[in-house]
């Protein structure tokens, strides 16, 4: 298993997935499968900028400017779970998951919350506000990685690589989320196995 989607399964502890069920108006089962969707494919849309220097260059300047990881000790205000006070904090980093989802999926950001709805059950609207929540929850594990580990952009860049070859390897990782940004058009597609994919990784589900 990468050692990013290991980091970022961790953060859905139950009690999170509890608070995000409360938070989109959903039942748990629904919101698990929308996960299991979603941060892999968000995943491998980071992964993706190794190709390009530059890219890599842009986020490794955007995780040093903005994501420490910080945000990880504060989920439950991300997710809904605390006070008002407490929600005060981190409503940026919300409506910041927006802007974080532009910039890493680009033209393919309505096919792929289009995807999760479908593969879910999640309306669209619930599907684009999971998304914005979970999008900060990412960068922070980018973040505390580049922070702990000390990266620069080239290590950064290695280290997305790595992560990318991890899920090649997997059985259908590669070529799932290969059909989901490869593939031209705005059509429909079945997120069905990228929902497997998860459930088996962060809910030990298959």
């Amino acid at each position: 298993m990468s050692e990013l989607l290991e980091q970022v399964g961790r953060q859905m502890t139950p009690e999170r997935i509890s608070s995000l069920s409360r938070s989109l108006g959903a039942d748990e089962s629904t919101v698990r499968n929308a996960v299991s969707a979603a941060l892999p494919t968000l995943l491998g849309a980071v992964t993706r900028q190794a190709d390009d220097p530059a890219q890599t260059a842009q986020l490794h300047h955007a995780l040093e400017r903005d994501h420490d990881g910080s945000v990880l000790d504060h989920l439950g205000g991300l997710f809904g779970s605390d006070d008002a006070t407490q929600n005060a904090g981190v409503t940026s980093k919300t409506t910041a998951g927006g802007a974080i989802l532009d910039h890493i999926l680009g033209n393919k950001k309505e096919r792929v919350e289009h995807g999760v709805s479908a593969a879910s059950g999640l309306s669209m609207g619930q599907s684009t506000k999971l998304m914005m929540m979970l999008a900060p929850v990412l960068m922070g594990v980018l973040g505390q990685q580049r922070k702990s580990k000390g990266l620069s952009p080239d290590g950064l860049g290695e280290m997305l690589r790595q992560e990318k070859a991890s899920v090649q390897q997997s059985a259908d990782g590669g070529s799932m989320l290969g059909r989901i940004f490869d593939q031209d058009g705005d059509g429909d597609f079945d997120m069905m196995d990228v929902v497997k994919f998860g459930m088996g990784r962060f809910f030990g589900r298959k």
